[in-house]
C-alpha cells in the first residue's frame, strides 16, 4: 500500500508520483505469487530515490561530480548531459576520472564548429573546470579521459570535520521530511517464511538508512484483513471440525493454515 501523509488514500501510487511531495511512501513488501498471495521481496519503488530530485551526498565523489557538472555546463552549454564520473583504475593517475568526451564528441559531430576529436572535448572540459580548493591537479589521458586528483589539505579537512562532527556528516540530504516504509506485512492466518524475513530485513534496513540521513521514517506493517481471514476459520472450525469450538486437540499456525486453503 501507498499513502501520502495527510492525504486520502489513492490507490497504488509510485514512488515517482508523489516525488514533489516532502512526504513518501516506500512499500518494501512481498510480490504477488502465481496464487495471487504474496511472496516476498523489495518493490522497485523502493529504489527510486536518486531518480527523484535533488540529492546533496555529502561525499568527495558528489563534490567532484559537481565540479564537472559546472564545467560540462560552462564548456557546452547548448548539449545538456550528466557528468559521468568513476574512480580511477590506477591511483598513479588521480582519485576520479570523467569520462564524458567521447559521448559528447559524438553528439557534437557534424554540428558547426565542432572539435575535431574526443580529445579536444576532454581539455575544453577540463579548462573550464571552476576553482576548488578541492582540486590538486587534472591531467588528460587517451582520447580525453579527465583525471583528477583531491588536495591533500582539503582530505585532512574532510577528515578533520568528520572527527569532530561524527559520520552523520557524509550522510545525504533528501528533498523529504517524512517516509513511510511498509514492510514484512505477514499474513497472520498462515505461515511466515523465508519471504516475510527478506522483506523485513530489506525494509529495516531502508528505514535505519532514511533515519541517517535525517529523515522522519513512519515504519508501516500492513498485516491485511485479518478479521475476514479468522472469521473464516472459526467459521469453518465451528461447522467442520469434530467437535467444533469445543474440540479438546490442539491448533497450531500449520492446522489453521490447512483449514484456510
Amino acid at each position: 500500500m501507498l499513502r501520502q501523509l495527510g492525504r486520502p488514500h489513492t490507490g497504488a501510487l509510485s514512488a515517482r508520483a508523489i516525488a514533489s511531495q516532502r512526504s513518501l511512501t516506500l512499500p518494501v513488501s512481498p510480490p504477488q505469487s502465481q496464487s495471487g498471495r504474496r511472496a516476498g521481496s523489495i518493490s522497485t519503488a523502493a529504489v527510486k530515490l536518486n531518480a527523484m530530485g535533488s540529492i546533496s551526498t555529502g561525499s568527495l565523489r558528489s563534490e567532484v561530480t559537481e565540479l564537472f557538472r559546472a564545467a560540462l555546463a560552462a564548456a557546452y552549454p547548448s548539449i545538456a548531459t550528466e557528468p559521468f564520473v568513476a574512480a580511477t583504475n590506477d591511483p598513479k593517475f588521480g582519485d576520479y576520472q570523467c569520462n564524458n568526451a567521447m559521448a559528447l564528441f559524438g553528439k557534437l559531430k557534424g554540428t558547426e564548429g565542432a572539435p575535431k576529436a574526443p580529445r579536444d572535448v576532454g581539455t575544453a572540459i577540463r579548462n573550464a573546470l571552476p576553482a576548488s580548493d578541492l582540486v590538486a591537479e587534472t591531467s588528460l589521458a587517451g582520447p580525453g579521459f579527465i583525471n583528477l586528483r583531491v588536495s591533500k589539505e582539503y582530505l585532512a579537512k574532510r577528515v578533520g570535520e568528520l572527527l569532530k562532527d561524527g559520520v552523520s556528516t557524509l550522510a545525504p540530504r533528501l528533498p523529504y521530511k517524512r517516509v513511510v516504509v511498509d514492510f514484512s506485512s505477514p499474513n497472520v492466518a498462515k505461515e511466515m517464511h523465508v519471504g516475510h524475513l527478506r522483506s523485513t530485513i530489506i525494509g529495516d534496513t531502508i528505514a535505519r538508512t532514511l533515519e541517517f540521513c535525517g529523515v522522519d521514517v513512519v515504519r508501516l506493517n500492513h498485516i491485511g484483513d485479518w478479521g475476514t481471514q479468522f472469521g473464516r476459520l472459526i467459521m469453518y472450525m465451528s461447522e467442520m471440525r469434530d467437535g467444533g469450538l469445543n474440540a479438546t486437540q490442539d491448533e497450531d499456525v500449520a492446522d489453521l493454515q490447512v483449514l484456510y486453503k
